[in-house]
């Protein structure tokens, strides 16, 4: 039965947030493929690392599909150059493009996994009476990943940057969810890993940005902060 709180909605990030991260493993297999070994871990921390930079660049920018695409490249292309500062910047251009090549052959290799505390999380806040929705820096394609996860049937707006041409932390981003989940900005909520995106983004929208912190990593961070989804009803009231 659903339940009259003060917060209506509550949009969440994907990658990262709900979905394991895929690209560090994307990436890995393109350095296998080139003959360049990289342990998982050291992947991961050099898109966290590069993420602050790329946002400044293209966070307040609009950008056509065609522009996205290439902003993801751009940004394989700085992790590419942090893991190999010997490398000339032609090669991590190139590498960089392969990526992008082989990005949609990949994906079909590599499984798309939720994090185990995703969809039970969901579902609870549906069945509560909470409107969800989804807030991703993505490519435009993205939706048929959400789609074949199954989760169109919880994420109503699903609003992905590719798209839309507003990339997070541009507040516009979270003003197309708020719209489309019919709510206003302290109604809501935005949970997600990255703090500059997620958080910030949301408070220059209005909205309570919740940072996601699996392993603990970001005990500093000025804003509520939590290991597991499920603990997202602490800040609900």
């Amino acid at each position: 039965m659903a339940v009259s709180l003060h917060k209506k909605a509550v949009f969440f990030d994907l990658g990262g947030t709900l979905l394991i991260m895929r690209r560090d493993r994307i990436f890995r297999r393109v350095l296998q493929e080139e003959g360049r070994e990289v342990p998982l871990e050291r992947i991961h921390s050099a898109y966290l690392a590069a993420e602050p930079w790329w946002l400044s660049y293209y966070g307040q920018q609009v950008l056509t599909p065609e522009q996205t695409s290439d902003a993801y490249r751009h940004l394989d292309q700085k992790v590419f150059s942090s893991l190999f500062p010997d490398q000339s910047e032609s090669e991590a251009l190139r590498v960089s493009r392969l990526v992008r090549k082989r990005w949609p052959e990949l994906e079909s290799e590599i499984p798309l996994a939720l994090y185990p505390d995703a969809e039970p999380t969901l579902a609870r806040l549906a069945g509560d009476g909470y409107s969800l929705g989804l807030i991703s820096n993505a490519p435009a394609d993205t939706g048929r990943a959400v789609e074949t996860l199954g989760l169109l049937k919880y994420l109503d707006p699903v609003v992905i940057s590719g798209v839309v041409g507003y990339t997070k932390p541009h507040p516009e981003i979270f003003r197309i969810a708020l719209k489309g989940a019919g709510v206003n900005a302290d109604e809501a909520v935005h949970v997600g890993d990255l703090y500059e995106a997620d958080v910030v983004g949301a408070r220059n929208a209005g909205i309570l940005g919740i940072l996601i912190d699996r392993d603990g990593s970001h005990p500093e961070s000025d804003c509520p902060r939590i290991k597991s989804l499920s603990e997202i009803y602490t800040h609900l009231q």
